[in-house]
């Protein structure tokens, strides 16, 4: 079994539109029953919690499994709060052959590739992108959905307003203008894509401020317990997306969904493909994260990495 480095790793990944167009593949792949995923692993650690996601795609000669840990009070110890690993599988002869050391990196990048990809669908036009939550998926979601959609206005929100200033500071060099906002009211009143990606319980995004056509990237949410989004934001939606429905329902923004709201909620997938018309007016995405993403870019970043190798 090989095993690569963080900085190996960082050194391959893919191009943001080269892995939107793998990933559009592979969640269209999921929702049409070409790949097998399990139930997620979660186990919850004294300031955080653990995920296990794994499975394959039918057509790939390799499975992968992923670790993603971490623990909300990492900072006070100079840490960052989140990491994690990827394992490939020879789906032959069940032997592992690389071990991906990305401490998280991979699940941020194909996370942030996810939302950039549906913003990008979704509210093709848009101009002001507004983001609560600004720590290091924030940032990421910030730079790709700003680079999908052609955006260099966003307008940010966090509870420790330094992170919005490491946020500007950070997107100054993309030639994006980043205003803090003073409340989650004003961020919402001036975006026409929005971003969550906080670990709240409680939620704050209240449809009476969300302008007539915008679009929300729901991720905070992929726990039990957790939310971001008020009921009324699913009342008023006219399309409802999950990345995957039976994890949604289950933990994502969903579990909180009323029964009237449930058949405006279509898998990403589907969407994708065409089986299901595309709508103006309010959406809503909600992202629990699922293993097909992981699939692909550890795919992606192993086939570069023995391509590099074999140089």
């Amino acid at each position: 079994m090989k095993i690569f480095t963080y900085a190996e790793i960082e050194q391959s990944l893919p191009h943001l539109n080269d892995l939107m167009t793998e990933l559009e593949a592979g969640y269209i792949a999921y929702s049409q029953g070409d790949c097998i995923i399990p139930p997620v692993g979660h186990l919850p650690l004294p300031h955080g919690e653990l995920h296990i996601k794994y499975g394959l795609m039918k057509a790939s000669a390799y499975a992968t499994i992923k670790i993603a840990a971490g623990s909300y009070s990492n900072s006070e110890i100079g840490l960052p709060t989140s990491s994690g690993c990827m394992m490939i599988i020879n789906t032959q002869t069940g032997f592992p052959v690389a071990l991906l050391q990305d401490e998280g990196l991979l699940t941020t990048y194909r996370t942030s590739a996810a939302g950039a990809l549906i913003a990008q669908k979704f509210s093709p036009g848009a101009e002001i992108m507004g983001v609560v939550g600004c720590g290091t998926q924030g940032f990421f979601q910030t730079l790709h959905t700003c680079q999908a959609v052609g955006i260099d206005r966003v307008i940010a929100y966090d509870m420790a307003p330094e992170n919005v200033e490491k946020l500007q500071e950070k997107l100054r060099e993309a030639n994006i203008q980043v205003e803090k906002a003073s409340s989650v009211e004003q961020l919402c009143r001036a975006a026409d894509i929005i971003t969550t990606v906080t670990p709240s319980n409680t939620p704050f995004i209240d449809a009476r401020w969300l302008k007539p056509n915008a679009h929300i990237n729901a991720f905070g949410c992929d726990t039990v317990g957790k939310r971001e989004l008020l009921e009324n934001v699913f009342d008023v939606a006219n399309l409802i997306m999950a990345d995957s429905y039976e994890q949604c329902m289950d933990h994502g923004e969903l579990q909180y969904i009323d029964d009237g709201s449930k058949p405006r909620v279509k898998e990403i997938g589907s969407l994708l493909s065409g089986l299901s018309d595309f709508v103006d007016g309010l959406t809503v995405a909600d992202f629990t994260g699922i293993a097909v993403q992981d699939i692909v870019i550890s795919g992606m970043v192993y086939q570069s990495l023995m391509a590099s190798t074999v140089q």
